[in-house]
């Protein structure tokens, strides 16, 4: 199984990297990038390892990975697309997307 990112989560994961370069400094970002691609990888072994959210429009599934939470959907394979990589403290609820 793989995983696939939309341009939307890839924009994320700049910010995130480049916010966390900011903040805390170059090996700090670097650990948090590498661990966040693990949770990828997680993800890709694990498709179900997240519940569905139906209350969600579209259903999705959401992970949580540090500061952060990894939106995705599972396609027909059982491959991972991420949708969206947010901040757990952002309004993702009423749009994760």
């Amino acid at each position: 199984m793989s995983y696939k990112l939309t341009r939307k989560a890839e924009d994320d994961i700049i910010d995130i990297y480049l916010q966390g370069h900011t903040l805390f400094g170059e090996n700090q970002a670097e650990r948090y990038h590498r661990g966040m691609e693990e949770a990828f990888r997680f993800l890709s072994d694990e498709p179900r390892a997240a519940r569905e959210r139906t209350e969600i429009n579209p259903p999705v599934r959401v992970h949580p990975y540090g500061s952060h939470i990894i939106i995705y959907m599972i396609d027909p394979a059982d491959d991972i697309l991420i949708l969206r990589v947010r901040h757990s403290r952002e309004d993702w609820h009423n749009s994760p997307l």
